[in-house]
């Protein structure tokens, strides 16, 4: 039996044992809501157009010639509300809370104004994708779907390379660390020709696995990229 089966059974069971707390902060969270109180959500800070951090990264986008936007919703902050969600999502299988952070990124496409003709997730090599059992950015990119009705294809796009994480390294390692690590599936191009497409991740820092993405489809006539995040971090 798979392990992410395994593991959500078990979530399962111990949320019938005991009553579920809130990710973040331990309170009560109440039966059939998600697994963060609203008072952890209120807490983390939002991207606006003025705020620093979202100029710098969207310049650093746009200058690259790849990604015409960016749109973001939350700002990462370490040990803050957002790390605990993410961190539940990525490594604890709570792909629910995935959907929530795409939904409430679709309401700010929808705020915006900002349009695609589909969602691409980052692609997971496909040997993370079986350690993980899931791609957490598929699972955002499915919420911001229910919301916009945008369709996610995650067929168009593939990752070619086993890369190392980006965490702990600089800016030009990372750009990298990240060249020839993504492809158009062959016989795909006319799917990715002409269109508008929003790339979906859970954070950009730097932006470059976002940027080599777009270069792919723009590659293969893609017409202009919309980069998305759950969140941004410096």
């Amino acid at each position: 039996m798979p392990a992410r089966f395994v593991r959500n059974a078990a979530y399962a069971i111990l949320d019938f044992i005991f009553p579920p707390s809130c990710l973040s902060c331990a309170a009560m969270v109440p039966a059939g809501r998600q697994r963060v109180c609203d008072s952890c959500w209120d807490s983390i800070e939002r991207v606006s157009p003025v705020l620093p951090l979202y100029i710098e990264t969207r310049e650093k986008l746009v200058v690259s010639g790849e990604v015409e936007s960016l749109v973001s919703l939350f700002v990462f902050e370490k040990e803050g509300a957002f790390q605990h969600i993410a961190h539940a999502l990525k490594y604890n299988g709570y792909e629910s809370l995935g959907v929530e952070l795409g939904r409430r990124l679709g309401e700010a496409f929808r705020v915006v104004g900002e349009e695609g003709d589909v969602l691409i997730p980052i692609p997971l090599h496909k040997r993370k994708l079986r350690e993980r059992g899931y791609n957490q950015a598929e699972r955002i990119a499915h919420g911001v779907s229910m919301v916009t009705s945008i369709p996610v294809r995650t067929d168009l796009l593939r990752r070619t390379r086993f890369t190392q994480s980006q965490t702990t390294l600089t800016l030009e390692e990372r750009k990298k660390n990240m060249e020839a690590a993504f492809e158009v599936r062959p016989g795909k191009e006319d799917d990715v020709k002409g269109r508008t497409i929003i790339l979906i991740d859970d954070v950009i820092t730097t932006g470059a696995t976002i940027v080599a993405c777009a270069a792919t489809l723009r590659n293969a006539g893609a017409l202009r990229i919309v980069a998305s995040s759950a969140a941004l971090a410096s």
